[in-house]
């Protein structure tokens, strides 16, 4: 043993080579001292130039590095990838084989190398331990101390429960609701959207079925030629009553019966002008004109034409203006000048027409009226132009919701459950 440490302490300090050292503590500090003495030159000689003279294909990357990519990248197709390149890869150097001979060899290491079968009655690192399982030494810790199985039996045990079982009471709650079913809302009856008899006006008017759920409200008569005049203008109106509103499910005019020229209003808001569309419907007449006493003197005069009235500057006799018609108001005279356009069916800004169209007209429409009606009393007024002998009619096509059936029903849901395990 003695001669065992002189020799170690004589490699690692040959300085101290004719030292004898006794104990392992003894070598062990030689050879720190050793150390000591020649680290700082050994360090320095430890350097990328000193590593790239002594080392071939020294570097500080290596090529591989980029498959890394700084952890972004998975490197087992690459691995896969250098397995199959070197089943095959000769290189020009047995310096340069190394890396394919290292990865064929931990390819092919798992189905190569040899596999062995240990027999616990036979192998010889079993048997030769099983004395020492079997006598353990009796000094626990010690170098002589062997391992060993004990057995401990315990006897079995018994034990025995018993259950009771009883009838618990509780006290439990629950609801039963009180439902309203009603059918399907439907439309196509009369429950009082209209007001009964509550229609007034002064022409005919009716309200009746049709037999398939809607209600005909009719103003006027519709017939032919009972009103006369040339440009004669007819004004009618008819009010009703709507109890709500949000029963109608439909209020919508539907014929215009009228000759020559028909506007229907729903509560001042127009809603029909015929047969050609427009914004108003009147017998034009220019705006009058205002001629002062204190300025101008207005007479009738009379000459072959007819007659009419003219009207000049006072005291200069000067500056004559003819008139058709004047009237005598406060500090002078109304006048009505002449115009092409006097007398004519104006139903637009710039629309003029003759008012003789030589048409009844008998038309088909559906126009929505439910936007302008409103709860309460409503006002529907119709204006007819006729030119030698004419009429006017509407029909307004209504419908409302019908009353919806309706029951009550107990919902015993919540109860049904608790009503089973009272049972």
């Amino acid at each position: 043993m003695k001669r065992l440490l002189i020799l170690s302490a004589c490699l690692l300090a040959a300085a101290a080579c004719a030292q004898t050292l006794a104990t392992p503590a003894e070598a062990f500090q030689a050879g720190k001292e050793f150390a000591n003495q020649g680290k700082g030159a050994a360090a320095r000689q430890v350097n990328g130039a000193a590593a790239a003279g002594a080392l071939p294909y020294y570097g500080t990357t290596a090529p591989e590095s980029a498959n890394f990519q700084g952890g972004r990248q998975r490197i087992g197709a690459a691995g896969t990838g250098k397995q199959i390149d070197c089943q095959t890869r000769q290189a020009g150097s047995g310096f340069k084989q190394q890396e394919c001979d290292a990865v064929n060899f931990m390819s092919k290491n798992p189905t190569s190398r040899p596999k062995f079968t240990l027999d616990k009655k036979t192998d010889p690192v079993l048997t030769g331990s099983r004395s020492v399982i079997q006598q353990p030494g009796a000094v626990p810790g010690a170098s002589t101390q062997q391992c060993r199985v004990e057995r401990i039996r315990n006897p079995a045990t018994y034990l025995g429960e018993t259950c009771t079982e009883t009838q618990t009471l509780e006290n439990l709650s629950c609801k039963r609701a009180l439902q309203v079913l009603c059918d399907a809302q439907r439309d196509g009856c009369d429950q009082g959207g209209i007001v009964p008899n509550s229609w007034a006006g002064d022409m005919a008017t009716s309200l009746t079925p049709d037999g398939s759920g809607n209600y005909i409200l009719q103003f006027g008569t519709i017939a032919n030629n009972y009103w006369s005049g040339w440009g004669a203008v007819y004004d009618r109106y008819l009010s009703f009553s709507l109890q709500d509103v949000k029963l109608i499910t439909r209020f919508a005019l539907t014929r215009a019966a009228f000759d020559d020229w028909l506007m229907v209003k729903v509560n001042d808001q127009l809603v029909y002008v015929g047969p050609r569309g427009g914004d108003r419907l009147e017998i034009y007449s220019p705006p009058p004109v205002l001629e002062t006493s204190g300025q101008r003197s207005c007479t009738t005069y009379w000459d072959e034409a007819g007659s009419g009235w003219q009207c000049i500057d006072a005291g200069s006799g000067g500056n004559i203006v003819s008139y058709p018609s004047c009237t005598a108001v406060a500090g002078g005279w109304s006048c009505t000048p002449g115009d092409g356009q006097t007398g004519m069916v104006r139903h637009c800004a710039d629309c003029f027409s003759g008012p003789e169209l030589k048409t009844s007209w008998d038309l088909g429409l559906d126009i929505d009226l439910r936007p302008y009606l409103r709860n309460g009393s409503n006002q529907l007024f119709m204006r007819t132009i006729v030119a030698g002998r004419g009429e006017g009619a509407v029909q307004l096509t209504t419908r409302q919701l019908c009353p919806r059936n309706c029951r009550e029903q107990w919902d015993n849901s919540q109860c049904a459950a608790l009503e089973l395990r009272a049972r």
